[in-house]
């Protein structure tokens, strides 16, 4: 073979290996890059789950802090709910004052809202209410809200 011959045969091998050596660097790129994205997303939903349990944790926190204040808010007012606590039985006629109070003081509300400010059950309420409407002391609007008379 002559001088030329060989150089383009060297040439060919050379081209040759290059094109595979990039086929090999693009497949390391990749794999690289996969392997880097797990890490990645396994070291940030790591670090996520960590300020998610702890912004959970004080979610509870402060939903415990509410149903304690809202209990001793009950407790302050005279309305404790919950079963029998050896507590006295309400005289005549004074649940349906504190009804009629509560509506004078917010009015346009509903009647959940009114049994948990005056700490009966919604049936209780619902008694109180038709009492109250017949009396003529309070309305009940279309929207099932109340208002005083």
């Amino acid at each position: 073979m002559s001088s030329i011959e060989d150089a383009i045969q060297q040439l060919e091998t050379s081209a040759s290996k290059l094109k595979q050596l990039s086929v090999e660097e693009s497949r390391a790129i990749r794999e690289a890059v996969r392997v880097a994205t797990r890490e990645a997303t396994a070291k940030v939903k790591a670090e996520y789950k960590d300020k998610k349990d702890k912004a959970r944790k004080e979610a509870r926190d402060a939903e415990k802090s509410i149903k304690d204040a809202q209990s001793r808010i009950q407790k302050a007012l005279g309305s404790e709910k919950g079963g029998s606590t050896g507590g006295k039985r309400a005289k005549r006629g004074e649940r349906e004052a504190q009804f009629v109070a509560y509506v004078k003081e917010n009015p346009d509300s509903k009647l959940a809202d009114i049994a948990r400010g005056i700490g009966v059950q919604n049936s209780a309420a619902n008694g109180l209410a038709k009492k109250a409407v017949a009396a003529g002391k309070v309305k009940k609007s279309a929207q099932k809200t109340y208002k005083a008379a």
